[in-house]
């Protein structure tokens, strides 16, 4: 058998990341002690929800006054935000396009009979807004779950006097797969309150990931993987059957990497991606009232070792990228069976 010393440094990373993928595909849930925790934001308005996984956070629910949108917030290995918070601790809006937080969902063109709205840029006073009416969040030995029931409202009334365009039931469960990366099932069940229209395009509507803003100025250093790999423009995968997507970006000295799986029946149309770490599918809907529309995804967020090209990966990291994220995305198919 070779040592290390007489193996090429290529070699050495490619056969790292292949026994990295076999303990992955292998692994069980790592257990712990999962809190979920409610309190005033600490990082800026508004209120936030943590998940925190022996005392350290892993994920946070941002949401209240102040903000524009609820979002997901991920925490990296070294308890930094790997996400977009798209504010200072002064409430003052940071960094480019700061209306991308997190993991988070909206539309920008949102119409029904109480008027049309932005729920993608904007939200609060004098605008659709969103009102987390109540929480019912869960811990197991292996994961734990922020559950917030969401109204979407709109400056208008109906002649009931409702002026609630739609109502969610909005899930994250979170886990920690073997201890080495955090993945979020996130569920969005929407039931339209009036017939409503969920429209926009597909840089400013869907379900999406947005990277820390530090990420924006280092777009250089970002790269994608999807599947399907036919790219039909700049920015934009369109396709009857997509997967996942994966983007690989740098915060300090720190490497990481987020995949976004999708499903079928969510009815996606195209993958819209940015350099500057956002991406996310774009599924618009016409909705009749009381019809329910249900989403599914999958993200998988991890910390990763640095890029052998930097800041490319090799073909051989590439390649078992790929391979990783196929498995992962195979097992979301399994497990909503």
């Amino acid at each position: 058998m070779l040592g290390i010393s007489t193996m090429t440094r290529k070699h050495f990373i490619f056969i790292k990341l292949i026994m990295g993928l076999a303990f992955v595909a292998a692994a069980p849930l790592a257990k712990g002690d999962w809190k979920v925790v409610e309190h005033p934001n600490p990082l800026g308005p508004g209120q936030a929800v943590d998940v925190l996984l022996d005392g350290k956070p892993v994920v946070r629910l941002v949401h209240g006054d102040g903000q524009i949108k609820p979002f997901l917030h991920i925490f990296g290995s070294g308890g930094e935000l790997v996400t977009n918070p798209g504010l200072d601790r002064e409430g003052n809006r940071a960094g480019l396009f700061n209306h991308h937080r997190g993991i988070f969902i909206g539309w920008n063109k949102v119409s029904s009979e109480l008027g049309k709205y932005d729920m993608w840029h904007k939200g609060g006073p004098g605008n659709g807004r969103y009102d987390i009416v109540k929480f019912e969040n869960t811990t197991t030995k292996n994961s734990a779950s922020i559950v917030a029931h969401i109204k979407w409202r709109a400056t208008q009334k109906d002649a009931s006097g409702s002026d609630v365009m739609l109502s969610e039931r909005r899930t994250f469960n979170v886990s920690r797969p073997g201890g080495r990366y955090t993945q979020v099932d996130a569920g969005f069940a929407l039931k339209a309150e009036c017939d409503v229209s969920l429209g926009g395009d597909l840089q400013h509507a869907g379900v999406h990931f947005r990277a820390h803003t530090e990420v924006a100025t280092r777009n250089k250093e970002t790269s994608y993987l999807w599947e399907p790999s036919n790219a039909a423009g700049k920015g934009k995968v369109i396709d009857d059957n997509h997967q996942w997507a994966r983007l690989l970006f740098p915060i300090g000295k720190r490497w990481y990497t987020a995949q976004e799986m999708n499903i079928p029946a969510n009815g996606v149309k195209e993958l819209s991606w940015r350099d500057y770490g956002r991406f996310g599918y774009f599924l618009p809907k016409q909705l009749k009232k009381g019809e329910p529309f249900n989403l599914k995804f999958r993200f998988a967020i991890e910390e990763v070792d640095a890029p052998a090209n930097a800041p490319k990966q090799s073909d051989e990291q590439s390649k078992v990228s790929h391979q990783l994220c196929t498995k992962r995305y195979e097992e979301f198919l399994k497990s909503l069976k």
